[in-house]
């Protein structure tokens, strides 16, 4: 497939058992994309990948904890995660909603 409509599209949980985040992933050969949202209070707990990963939120707040560094970020702003670097994030606000690239798992 290469067309999407997000809202024609499943939201389930991306990660069960260390991320809440759910929502529609897009996922090719190399790249993965998701537009995912969170309850607040909830996140992703530390965890690292190979391959670094962008996250831009759109609509509510997130603290992010990129290694040492721990930041809110709201709309309009985006994490930089280098690749395997330790991070974590929790959502700040009910709604909260947020894009994720990186690269696709086994690419």
């Amino acid at each position: 497939m290469l067309f999407f409509k997000l809202k024609e599209m499943p939201e389930p949980v991306v990660s069960p058992g260390f991320s809440t985040a759910h929502g529609p992933t897009i996922t090719g050969q190399e790249l993965e994309l998701g537009y995912y949202s969170e309850p607040k209070g909830t996140g992703a707990k530390p965890h690292s990948h190979p391959g670094e990963q962008i996250i831009m939120v759109l609509t509510g707040r997130l603290r992010m904890r990129i290694g040492k560094e721990a930041r809110d970020i709201g709309p309009g702003e985006v994490a930089l995660i280098p690749a395997n670097q330790e991070h974590e994030q929790q959502a700040l606000d009910e709604g909260t909603r947020f894009v994720s690239f990186k690269a696709a798992a086994g690419a």
